[in-house]
């Protein structure tokens, strides 16, 4: 958990997983963003505009939006964040990708249904969030009602929000819608794909909790 660890160690695992994104082309450019909630409730979140990011370009920012020390200007999407980790308190993760099949479904209106069991346990429903113009408070007002009950959203026009009890699983959950949206996207080649049953949504939800 996040709260166990100092920001150097939370800055240090910030910069791996943007590098991660990228090299999985889960972004391009200086798109996307990542951020980790701090021992002291505060976040940590990467620059606007940059792409080699670096531990001393992490940026440190209140729940109010105001940086605790002179530093690069955090990401355009930190409302977004903010919005997150007031609504969701067990979260202290967060990765927002542009990932290209993802965005597509976004694109297109389509939210994602849970076709392989992998992503029910990790996911579950993924729905398209309303359009909010980018590094606006559209956008945090556009998901502030569907992250309480969600661990991925589509945003409409826009990318992929995920979150997690610590970076790594909301990485891993990025990963997986993304995964998912290329075999939603296979199976409506071949005539579209068969969903898993409600029966057989619950049976994997219970065998999670045992």
């Amino acid at each position: 958990m996040s709260t166990m660890k100092g920001d150097f160690k939370l800055k240090k695992e910030i910069c791996k997983v943007a590098e991660i994104i990228y090299a999985k082309g889960l972004v391009v450019a200086t798109d996307g963003n990542v951020s980790v909630r701090t021992p002291d409730n505060c976040i940590l979140i990467t620059p606007s505009g940059k792409r080699d990011i670096k531990v001393e370009d992490i940026v440190k920012i209140d729940l109010e939006g105001n940086i605790k020390k002179r530093a690069l200007k955090p990401s355009s999407e930190y409302r977004m964040h903010i919005e997150v980790y007031k609504k969701r308190k067990d979260i202290n993760g967060i990765v927002h990708t542009h990932p290209p099949y993802a965005t597509a479904f976004g694109a297109a209106g389509i939210p994602l249904k849970p076709i392989i069991a992998e992503t029910v346990l990790e996911n579950g429903e993924i729905p398209v969030a309303p359009y909010g113009t980018p590094s606006t408070e559209e956008v945090p007002r556009s998901i502030s009602k569907l992250i309480e009950k969600h661990n991925s959203l589509i945003l409409a026009h826009h990318g992929l929000l995920s979150v997690g009890r610590d970076l790594f699983e909301a990485l891993n959950r990025a990963e997986r819608v993304e995964f998912l949206a290329r075999i939603n996207f296979l199976a409506k080649m071949l005539g579209g794909a068969v969903p898993l049953s409600q029966k057989r949504i619950e049976k994997l939800i219970e065998l999670q909790h045992h």
